[in-house]
């Protein structure tokens, strides 16, 4: 009885949503947007893009990588804010959204790799457009840091937010229990339990269709959703990130990780800044786009 309507809306929706390749949104300084895809090592990695309608902007461009398992459709509202002034885009992770999936559990450096890729496939980094500054959340944030200590030409700035900063003998722990061998349930449970999570448990505030996209993002990634996890939990912040050379803003809504930010801040990354957004508690990029959006282009702005 619950899993007709809820394959009927992610089929209606993937139809639509298959078909919507560009848009000019109403804002106060109205965006392009658009979708796209580039070349990288895995295949295709697809992205969404937002600039200014109506001139061209001399600001390094901003780009975004995701949590998993969602993708980045979870960031059109926050591109629609800093599209406003200059050009933002967002990678959809290998293997989640509508990139193509490695044939292997990738690496940490295998995903900042393949976004290198893409970034250069773009003509950005020495020799080309110049740096980038990015910005990465939950996985985001590991994907973001790894290509600035390894790619420094493609990196300007780097904004963090939610440190999944566990201890060793933790990681080790969540490795042993990630669901590596579990295939999809023919009862539609996986189905039930993502809808559950992000459609059903939404903020006040997000809309149903807005909830709905998510998940349809969200499921792509199928039984293979640990792929990401694997690379979080083989990642050692505490070796990696003390690395980074570029100036650091760690951005942080009061969410889930909001206690491991604070800690991995203080002790790995004593010189960042900090700005924390106790207002924004869930749904962030959709309750808390335009303050996020705003904290992130003034810093990005500033002289450093």
């Amino acid at each position: 009885m619950f899993l007709k309507p809820v394959f009927i809306i992610a089929l209606s929706l993937a139809l639509s949503h298959g078909t919507l390749t560009s848009s000019t949104v109403t804002a106060e300084n109205p965006v392009i947007y658009k979708k796209g895809y580039v070349d990288g090592r895995y295949g295709q990695i697809h992205y969404h893009s937002a600039q200014p309608a109506n001139s061209a902007s001399d600001k390094p461009p901003v780009v975004l990588f995701h949590q998993n398992p969602k993708s980045a459709e979870e960031y059109r509202p926050l591109l629609e804010v800093l599209g406003q002034d200059r050009l933002a885009l967002a990678f959809d992770t290998p293997g989640y959204g509508e990139s193509d999936r490695p044939g292997y559990p990738p690496s940490m450096t295998d995903l900042s790799g393949a976004m290198e890729d893409a970034l250069v496939a773009m003509g950005y980094g020495d020799g080309g457009l110049g740096p980038v500054d990015v910005f990465g959340f939950h996985t985001g944030v590991y994907i973001a840091s790894e290509l600035a200590i390894t790619r420094p030409d493609l990196v300007r700035r780097i904004v963090i937010s939610g440190i999944a900063y566990r201890d060793e003998k933790t990681r080790a722990d969540i490795l042993a229990n990630l669901p590596t061998d579990k295939g999809l349930p023919e009862d539609g449970t996986f189905i039930m339990n993502r809808w559950y999570l992000i459609v059903i448990n939404r903020a006040e505030g997000v809309s149903l269709e807005r909830a709905a996209k998510i998940f349809l993002e969200d499921i792509h990634s199928l039984d293979k959703s640990w792929f990401a996890y694997n690379a979080v939990w083989t990642y050692a912040p505490e070796e990696r990130l003390p690395l980074i050379k570029q100036p650091i803003l760690v951005l942080q809504p009061h969410e889930m990780l909001l206690g491991e930010t604070r800690k991995a801040r203080n002790e790995l990354m004593p010189n960042a800044d900090l700005i924390e957004l106790p207002d924004i508690t869930h749904n962030v990029f959709d309750t808390g786009a335009k303050e996020i959006g705003s904290s992130m282009t003034t810093w990005l702005d500033s002289p450093q």
